[in-house]
Parts: C-alpha cells; structure tokens; sequence
C-alpha cells in the first residue's frame, strides 16, 4: 500500500467552470440576494452565462492509481478554470443553512462562515426545465492568511426559492498535513458524479463515487447505474428505474445527534430503517443507534458486527418533504 504525505498540498482549490471559455462566458448576471429574513431568493439569470455540460473532472471515476488521483487533484487547467464560476454575490449565512456534510474533524467548524463575506453564490448557473441550479462556495476565512474555497454546493432552485442543496466539493486541510478532498463531474444527462479522498498518517482512502440525479421535483436523489437489489458497507435495498424504492436499511454518521449532551452515544452513527418511492423519502424514518464492533489496529468498524441499537428517534416525510422528527430520549 502507498502512503502518502500531505504537507505538500498548499495548492488553494477554487470551483469549476466550463471546460473552455467557449462554454462559460465570464458576464456578469443579475443574482441579487436580499437582506431581509424572509428566505433566499434568486433572480432568473442570463442565458449567456449557462455552463455547457459535462462539466468539472470528467475522469474522477477512471483513476486507478494514487499518481493518477495526485495529477488530477493538482491539475493546474483545472485550478484556473474552478475561479471563473465567478463567485460574486454574497450571500449572508442567516438566509441559507450549510450543514456539515464533512464526516472529518473539523478543529474550527464552529467559526466557520462566521464573515458575512464567507459565502457566495456564482453568476454562472445550469438550467433544468423548471429549475436553475447555482454554485455556492463556502470559503475558510479563519485559519488560514488567505481565505480559500474550502466546500462549494449545488443548489436547485424555482420561482426564485430554494428547492434543495448538494455538498459537490470539498477542499480541507487538517492537522498534521491530513487533507480530505471531494471532486465531482456532472455528465450531459444532469447525472452528477461525487469522489471522495481521504490522506491520513495510512493509504490513501479512495471512497466508493456516488452518483445523484435531479428529480422532477428539483430534488437531489441518488442514482444507481443498475435495478435490483443494491448492497454496501452503508446502505441495502432495492433500485427501481436507477432510484431508491421501498424500504432501505442504511447505517450512516448522524450530525443530530449531540455526543456532548448524550454521553452514552460513543459515536454519531446510527442504523437508519427508511422508506422511498421514486427516489424520495417517504412515510416514517426510524434512527435507531447502531451497534458495532471496531478493528483494534485500525479502529475500523468491523460490517458484519452491525446491529440495530435503541430507538433515537424518528422523521415523518410527505412526498418527500420533512414534516416532523420527534427525539425518543
């Protein structure tokens, strides 16, 4: 296995624009964000300024070796052409909830976006029917001299509201040169394409990609290249026309569960029974604590430990909105 040392990559990451000026004309578009607190509203943007697809790193799901995924993470093209989404408009963090998508410690996340001017959203944009989808970087501001795009999301909008929001990159830099990266691509058919990579004091972690599509209803929904009965270390269930269908078991890191509050949860994962139709979630989620034996070497969760643990608590969903959850504890 390869290790690798990360105190080398001090390369400042932007988000991607068109593979050529000839895709994205570098105009300005009239994206105006309100002050008020009545929510997040966009104005319809200029056509001359949609991104042509496929669009960001087309081959994040052929690397097959660490020099290939280095050489692509330090692509200089692809450096210059992330800075000319033309992040302009500030958007203040009031109007618009980040969450922390990260699964990384992050020594500063309370601090970050703490500037109003830590968060912008882009002039160039897709369009999909109905909908718009714009690019919001969320730049660090607090640890280093010079503030950097360190996340940068894709949110779906319509009638000028925010309809739904996808985490698409990630640039972060920790503690003793350790570095987490996510890079994406968004094919001719609106199928967006995640990698994700983590470098630690180990091999590099190379995460299965994740592929998501957008639903009729603007949201992001997860994408499947085959029907049938789907299994991972983290999810099973059945893919029905490349979409989640029925009931799902998925074992994933909670970000609602409150490790200071509740001593007796060790970690934040929990055994997630779910139910979807058409990809969306639908009827009552059930988040149960997830029980689980560690590797001693390693400290990796060991997959065939996995059980379901007490009833955290539970989410109500209508046609794919969330009406309600409710803490059992």
């Amino acid at each position: 296995m390869y290790k690798i040392n990360i105190i080398c990559f001090t390369i400042l990451f932007s988000l991607f624009s068109s593979y050529s000026n000839a895709q994205i004309e570098n105009k300005a578009i009239d994206t105006d964000v309100p002050s008020s607190d009545k929510g997040l509203v966009f104005s319809k943007g200029n056509k001359i300024n949609l991104i042509v697809l496929p669009f960001g790193y087309s081959d994040i799901s052929k690397q097959e070796s660490i020099d290939a995924i280095l050489s692509t993470i330090q692509n200089e093209k692809k450096l210059k052409e992330l800075h000319a989404l033309n992040f302009e408009k500030v958007i203040k963090k009031d109007l618009m909830l980040l969450p922390e998508e990260y699964d990384v410690f992050l020594p500063f996340s309370e601090n970050v976006n703490e500037k109003y001017d830590s968060v912008k959203i882009a002039s160039n944009f897709l369009g999909y029917g109905a909908h718009s989808l714009y690019f919001v970087a969320v730049y660090n501001t607090v640890r280093y001299a010079e503030p950097f795009i360190e996340q940068v999301y894709l949110i779906s909008t319509k009638d000028s509201k925010l309809i739904d929001m996808k985490r698409i990159y990630l640039h972060h830099e920790g503690e003793m040169g350790f570095a987490h990266y996510t890079l994406f691509t968004i094919a001719e058919n609106y199928i967006i394409s995640i990698q994700d990579y983590e470098f630690s004091e180990g091999p590099l972690i190379l995460r299965p990609l994740r592929k998501y599509q957008i639903l009729p209803s603007g949201k992001f929904s997860r994408y499947y290249d085959n029907n049938g009965f789907y299994k991972n270390d983290e999810e099973q269930g059945m893919v029905k026309n490349h979409k989640k269908e029925g009931k799902w078991i998925e074992f994933k890191s909670n970000f609602h569960i409150d490790l200071q509050r509740y001593s007796e949860f060790t970690d934040p994962y929990t055994y997630l029974e779910a139910e979807y139709k058409n990809g969306s979630p639908v009827g009552t989620w059930k988040f149960y604590k997830l029980l689980q034996k560690y590797n001693e070497e390693t400290g990796r969760p060991i997959v065939n430990t996995r059980k379901k643990g007490q009833l955290i608590y539970t989410e109500i969903y209508n046609e794919g909105i969330l009406e309600k959850r409710e803490f059992r504890f």
